[in-house]
């Protein structure tokens, strides 16, 4: 009688725990810190990256979140060539020819809400996420005379790895590819309102890649994940 009475208490115990593992509603906070790099024919350097990330645990295995990552960089100053004229203006509007790269600061903002996969063990938490957003790219006013942006929709997946340090705080590991859509290289360009944009002499400065109307760019970051109130989604 009581061993069936201690498999009982065991039974109950082991369903007990295993409830208490898919409890839902669960909240938890990354801070992320890292780099970011566009693909060569987006024309933007690599760059420091800080994130933020919300998620809302389904479940043990499925949550939803939001995510937001700012960067501030440089363009590719060697795709832009500016053709500056000096000297005596009467002279086809000048007789000294000077060639010069044109680069500029960029800041961006990339916004998304993403759904998440996660593999729930007792210490490492592998996950998979996608989704979808805009991003903002805002550039240097001063360089090009006026206020200049573009916001567009925006793709985002990518994987990552979280390591639990205790109950409720791990570091998490993760990459992310994300596709700025609508892209427009040339609103890099300061110069892209002059008239005089030809290259008399192509062969002594580097091509740049051919333009597309869409941008790649990977996120590689470390982060901090904190989840107020207890473990949820992971474990």
């Amino acid at each position: 009688m009581s061993r069936v009475l201690r498999s009982l208490a065991l039974m109950a115990f082991t369903a007990g725990a295993l409830n208490a593992q898919s409890i839902p509603k669960q909240f938890s906070v990354t801070t992320r810190l890292g780099a970011v790099k566009a693909e060569r024919s987006a024309s933007l350097d690599q760059a420091a990256l800080i994130g933020l990330d919300t998620e809302y645990a389904l479940n043990k295995w499925f949550g939803v979140g939001s995510a937001i990552d700012v960067t501030r960089g440089n363009t590719t100053k060697q795709d832009f060539l500016a053709r500056l004229r000096y000297g005596n203006a009467g002279v086809g509007g000048g007789d000294s020819i000077y060639y010069q790269y044109l680069g500029q600061a960029v800041s961006t903002v990339n916004l998304s809400v993403f759904g998440t996969v996660r593999y729930p063990s007792k210490k490492f938490s592998p996950f998979l996420l996608g989704g979808v957003g805009t991003y903002l790219m805002v550039l240097d006013p001063q360089v090009n005379g006026k206020a200049t942006r573009s916001n567009n929709l925006s793709y985002t997946y990518g994987g990552g790895l979280w390591y639990k340090l205790g109950e409720r705080v791990g570091i998490q590991l993760d990459a992310r590819a994300v596709t700025f859509t609508k892209y427009d290289r040339q609103l890099l360009n300061p110069a892209r309102g002059r008239l005089e944009q030809n290259t008399p002499f192509p062969e002594d400065f580097p091509t740049p890649p051919a333009a597309k109307s869409t941008a790649l760019n990977t996120m590689f970051t470390l982060g901090f994940r904190y989840i107020p109130g207890g473990i949820g989604g992971g474990n």
